[in-house]
């Protein structure tokens, strides 16, 4: 491993998820030319019928943080599923190791996806290993990285598609699943690109044929560890020339939680009608906060990136109601959307491992569990533990807490599968 610039191959895999996620060397730009036919998918901000039906609004926003993430929001999901919770949720809005729970669910019925049927181990599926694997033992591959500390972007969509997604597309949402908003970057701009219908039409690039495992990988990667994703529409700018691409990385870097998105989705849906007539039955947010503890003895400065995500995670629970001081205390909040005159409040339930304390052997471990793309079945089970146990106190929270009660359904839904 001397080649890799004196960077371990397990070392270069460690970060390939943090907090929020991933990045890699920069692919070959998808060459996608724009169809004149308007195609929507799944993938959209604008609520539909379906979303709108019952007069009520329920996002589930998941954050990054690797396979820690992912397999902790898979199983906070089948938590949700057993209250009847999950069924009720109109949009999915989720950043880096989140956007594997978010999208698989979102596809169910694709290939072998079957929420009722190992979901959970699914999820826990080692992408890590598969991005170690042979093709970074060839020759020509140890040869082309020797000089870089990077990890190659196209090696990881192939890790997440071939472990994961099995090449499916935005075309492949299922319609009668949630809408899925992944999230990511602008690079050169630093503003918010929400992976959606409106957002890519704004690009020239049509969403539908676009694949999932590159759209995670966008909302993944990690700026300095792996190269921001190029996107290109295909059409000549001025002169003639090709337009530049866009360049896409990690979705964190404005919120790491995906809980803006939801309410900017809110927000839109208020734009037009008040919230007493949208959403007489309430609006609510549940936020499933993977985010980690660092173990700092040596009292090293943190990075810049690990204090801006610190501090964009605690602004944003601020919005949504929950004090900094109690930020991994409380688990239930409120705060205002829309205008005054038209908007109205909304409640929060923020799920975060970060509510297990130190104290708690079970809390210490989950939150010390590093972000890799690969978790051992010890870790997975522990995560599994926990969102069992946040959830359930997030249960009984309800039940005593003026105006949660019968808010949302509070016990048990018994299912033939498990």
């Amino acid at each position: 491993m001397s080649m890799l610039s004196g960077r371990s191959l397990s070392s270069w895999l460690a970060v390939l998820l943090i907090s929020s996620a991933s990045c890699a060397t920069v692919a070959p730009p998808q060459d996608l030319s724009p169809d004149p036919r308007p195609v929507t998918t799944r993938a959209t901000l604008q609520l539909g019928q379906k979303e709108l039906a019952d007069g009520r609004f329920v996002g589930l926003a998941f954050s990054g943080g690797g396979s820690r993430a992912a397999v902790f929001g898979a199983a906070v999901m089948k938590e949700l599923d057993r209250l009847g919770v999950l069924q009720q949720v109109d949009v999915l809005s989720a950043v880096s190791g989140g956007a594997l729970p978010a999208a698989s669910y979102a596809l169910e019925g694709y290939r072998d996806f079957s929420f009722q049927n190992g979901f959970v181990e699914q999820i826990g599926r080692d992408i890590q290993g598969a991005v170690a694997g042979p093709w970074y033992l060839a020759p020509h591959n140890l040869l082309r990285y020797a000089l870089t500390d990077r990890i190659p972007s196209e090696q990881v969509i192939q890790a997440l598609d071939e472990r994961l997604f099995r090449g499916a597309t935005f075309a492949d949402l299922n319609p009668a699943k949630p809408i899925l908003l992944l999230n990511s970057t602008d690079a050169l701009t630093g503003d918010p690109l929400i992976i959606s219908d409106e957002q890519f039409a704004q690009l020239g690039v049509p969403l539908a044929p676009f694949s999932i495992a590159r759209a995670v990988y966008m909302s993944a990667a990690y700026p300095g560890v792996l190269e921001p994703l190029a996107i290109s529409s295909g059409e000549s700018g001025h002169n003639g020339a090709a337009s530049p691409p866009v360049l896409a990385y990690d979705g964190g870097a404005a919120d790491n939680l995906g809980i803006r998105t939801l309410v900017q989705v809110v927000e839109e849906a208020l734009s037009e009608r008040p919230m007493a007539d949208r959403f007489p039955q309430g609006c609510l947010v549940i936020s499933i906060d993977a985010t980690g503890r660092q173990k700092n003895e040596a009292r090293k400065p943190l990075s810049a990136a690990a204090a801006l995500l610190r501090g964009h995670r605690r602004n944003v629970l601020e919005l949504a109601g929950i004090p900094a001081a109690r930020q991994d205390m409380a688990m239930l909040g409120t705060f205002r959307v829309g205008q005054d005159g038209t908007g109205g409040t909304c409640r929060f339930w923020h799920v975060a491992l970060r509510q297990l304390p130190d104290s708690d052997p079970l809390g210490d471990r989950v939150t010390h569990i590093k972000t890799n793309l690969g978790l051992s079945a010890d870790d997975q089970a522990a995560l599994i533990a926990a969102a069992a146990r946040l959830v359930a106190k997030g249960r009984e929270e309800m039940n005593r807490t003026a105006g949660w009660a019968g808010f949302i359904s509070t016990e048990p839904v018994l299912r033939s599968h498990p």
